[in-house]
């Protein structure tokens, strides 16, 4: 589930303020303490929040991290939480968040994930009872960093229908895929919906239409004004298509007891969690040729060089680029 900032809609005229890394890291971590965030989840969500930033991914950067911030200071968010891993099988992980963040979850468990997919050649991670995922190419590039490829998806509050139904049946329902490569990852991570909610969210905010397709007010009926879209549904993309693999995610997010998305409150207001889940599959490049990730690279080279395909290239930028409304509300925050 991406973000924004409420009530604060983002335009290309909007002031910048550039920052470096640490610069922003050292923003966010005092913003999450004061918020009521433990060390371990200030850190957690920290680094997750740069992460994002750096990949240029703003919506679930700095923008989603106010997201954390209420909920940590509406009680939605257990700013004390403390994981619990356990081990149902060999190859099978599983973390209860505590009702925190996923991000906190996956650290506690991440290295020993890494280390049961190489040793077994695949295991499998499932994560519930937490915040919503954030940025869920942030779980498989970490992966792929130890060689591995990855897979992950999470379901959230019921934003999107199904197969033709006039009302919200599931999340957006994000997924995403990694693989390693000699020069850093190579990801995507996406939505199932015909776009991102937050993008609905600003439209809302600036009193602009959405283009057709894209959402469905609350009777049903295809709309283009956003206020009438947020009361209703998002669309899948693809029709039956983008439904099917909605709902595939929704159930493989539960498998470890996340909640369903038509039983999660809200992720935005109240006080209850919305019990996220979260699957990770990971798997051994090496598994069955030690070749393989040097194959991977050679062809997405190709790609590139014969169809001008430039398929999930990592960016690591230094230098962070926040609108100056962002950054004032940020610098706000760690006073309290």
């Amino acid at each position: 589930m991406s973000g924004s900032v409420k009530g604060m809609p983002e335009t290309s005229a909007s002031p910048i303020v550039s920052l470096t890394v640490t610069e922003l890291r050292d923003l966010c971590i005092p913003a999450i303490a004061a918020a009521g965030g433990s060390p371990a989840l200030t850190q957690s969500l920290a680094e997750a929040t740069v992460a994002a930033e750096r990949r240029g991914k703003t919506a679930v950067g700095t923008a989603h991290l106010f997201d954390y911030l209420d909920g940590l200071e509406a009680g939605r968010i257990n700013g004390q939480a403390s994981p619990t891993v356990s081990n149902p099988l060999p190859a099978a992980h599983h973390v209860d968040a505590d009702r925190g963040i996923a991000q906190l979850a996956f650290d506690e468990v991440v290295e020993a994930f890494a280390a049961s997919s190489a040793k077994f050649g695949i295991s499998i991670l499932n994560i519930a009872n937490a915040f919503t995922a954030g940025e869920l190419g942030y779980y498989t590039s970490r992966l792929a960093d130890h060689g591995l490829l990855a897979i992950a998806g999470a379901d959230s509050p019921a934003l999107m229908s199904l197969f033709g139904s006039t009302r919200a049946a599931t999340g957006t329902n994000p997924y995403s895929f990694a693989v390693p490569h000699p020069d850093g990852p190579r990801m995507f991570d996406q939505a199932s919906s015909e776009t991102a909610w937050v993008k609905i969210r600003h439209a809302a905010d600036r009193g602009e239409p959405i283009p057709e397709g894209w959402a469905q007010d609350p009777n049903g009926s295809a709309t283009i004004d956003a206020e009438a879209a947020l009361a209703g549904s998002l669309l899948p993309f693809g029709g039956v298509k983008g439904s099917n693999i909605a709902l595939m995610v929704e159930l493989l997010s539960v498998h470890g007891g996340g909640r369903f998305s038509v039983d999660a409150p809200a992720f935005d207001s109240g006080e209850d969690s919305p019990g996220t889940g979260l699957f990770v599959i990971a798997i051994a490049a090496d598994a069955f040729d030690p070749g393989y990730t040097d194959r991977i690279a050679s062809h997405l080279d190709r790609l590139n060089r014969d169809f001008g395909i430039d398929f999930g290239r990592k960016r690591n930028l230094e230098v962070i680029e926040l609108p100056a409304e962002v950054h004032a509300r940020l610098v706000e925050k760690t006073r309290r």
